[in-house]
């Protein structure tokens, strides 16, 4: 209901999400992003999993009995360590091998303050190339003037998803360069396709600036 008459949700490119495992990456300027992405694709929530912060998602009671188990939420530390790290790994992939569905990772790591998108984390590299899934790019739009950050009623208005071609990241070629290389190299190919999708459906002069011909 609340993406059918409240903030009227537009889809595009599902076709692109695969049937086997995958992980799905997309900008984040709102609470709204996760619930946005989980409808947008069609699939049962059980089958799709967020990649959270463990502060944010388990430290609060509220949240951690409400919002974490519908979300399916794995959690993750803001700095991980080595151990915490491999944990969080060896969670995601039991979820993705018991449900053969997605995981949601937002690889700018908090959401935009603006609606801009920032700039990438490098240790979304880390889950795009040692979990060895095919990653689904998306872009989602509306859902800041939603819910910005700060707020807490969400306001209506239209929302939509676009979901990019599927990147296997893990199976490029990466000669010459170490796992450290390979990871960066996975954040800017991320980072590259979904600032095209953004792109995509800008006026013609916005784009033609932003590529350095206006």
């Amino acid at each position: 209901m609340f993406f059918t008459c409240y903030c009227p949700l537009t889809v595009e490119g599902r076709c692109h999400i695969p049937d086997e495992p995958f992980l799905l990456c997309s900008n984040h300027t709102s609470h709204v992003d996760s619930a946005a992405l989980m409808t947008a694709s069609g699939r049962s929530f059980h089958s799709l999993a967020l990649l959270g912060a463990s502060d944010y998602f388990f430290q609060s009671r509220r949240v951690r009995w409400s919002v974490s188990p519908l979300m399916n939420v794995i959690p993750i530390e803001r700095r991980p360590g080595s151990k915490s790290l491999a944990a969080c790994l060896a969670a995601c992939r039991r979820f993705l091998e018991q449900t053969g569905g997605g995981l949601i990772l937002y690889p700018e790591g908090t959401r935009s303050p603006d609606g801009e998108m920032r700039a990438f984390k490098t240790g979304a590299g880390l889950f795009a190339v040692d979990l060895g899934v095919p990653v689904v790019p998306a872009y989602i739009e509306g859902t800041h003037r939603i819910l910005p950050k700060g707020q807490c009623v969400p306001r209506s208005g239209p929302v939509s998803v676009r979901f990019g071609e599927a990147l296997a990241l893990a199976k490029l070629p990466w000669s010459g360069e170490s796992i450290r290389d390979r990871r960066r190299s996975a954040v800017e190919a991320l980072a590259r396709s979904i600032r095209l999708l953004s792109l995509r459906y800008q006026p013609r002069e916005f784009v033609a600036e932003v590529h350095g011909k206006g």
